[in-house]
């Protein structure tokens, strides 16, 4: 896993020299909406955003991959695998999600005839998602440079990061949901089709986990 952890160190570095930018404006439009909206005018952004959304996922699985009370027990055909394959079939797992969330809300736009609705909602999900991985990242390394970054310590950690993320997320949700003229039931159908039911499958995988 070492060269893993070396490709997500240069990727850090990278989105620093190059993207840094875009990571403090996706980071002030998390905080502050009239920001978000004018983050979805700028066209250059959308690749920075591609960009960091598929590391923040490549960290979480690297994450998932190398916590021993995550995962576990593996399902039967995973049986086997080496760390870096298991890895990457993770990371795809992820991907594949995110895509197909991506899809559904594109679908959901083109039925409904809001695709600037529905473009910003998946975007601004995106966004959380970011936030919450680069926040849980100095807490994942300093629990691996004191080589306990498969304890007890760094999961409670994850699970607090993630959980304020997507609880920042809900809300933000509930105000793009009432600022393009929709009601309470529209946001709540919306969070158990494309939120609460993807989410209960994930845990269901991890459901592993043992404080």
């Amino acid at each position: 896993m070492d060269w893993i952890v070396l490709g997500l160190a240069v990727s850090l570095c990278l989105i620093f020299l190059f993207t840094r930018d875009a990571l403090a404006l996706l980071f002030l439009g998390c905080f502050r909406y009239n920001i978000s909206m004018e983050n979805e005018e700028q066209g250059s952004i959308r690749f920075s955003r591609a960009f960091l959304c598929l590391f923040t996922l490549a960290v979480l699985a690297y994450f998932i991959t190398t916590h021993d009370r995550l995962f576990s027990p593996l399902p039967y055909a995973l049986t086997g695998l080496s760390e870096p394959a298991l890895f990457f079939i993770i990371l795809g797992a992820l991907c594949t999600w995110t895509l197909l969330r991506y899809v559904l809300i594109k679908c959901i736009g083109w039925v409904i005839d809001r695709p600037a609705f529905t473009d910003f909602l998946e975007r601004t999900g995106r966004d959380f998602c970011i936030l919450s991985g680069f926040v849980f990242i100095p807490f994942l390394l300093v629990f691996y440079l004191m080589g306990k970054a498969d304890g007890n310590a760094v999961l409670i950690a994850a699970i607090v990061v993630f959980s304020a993320g997507y609880v920042f997320y809900v809300l933000r949700s509930l105000k793009i949901f009432l600022s393009a003229g929709f009601s309470l039931f529209f946001w709540i159908l919306y969070l158990c089709i494309l939120e609460v039911i993807p989410i209960g499958v994930l845990i269901h995988f991890l459901a592993g986990i043992r404080l």
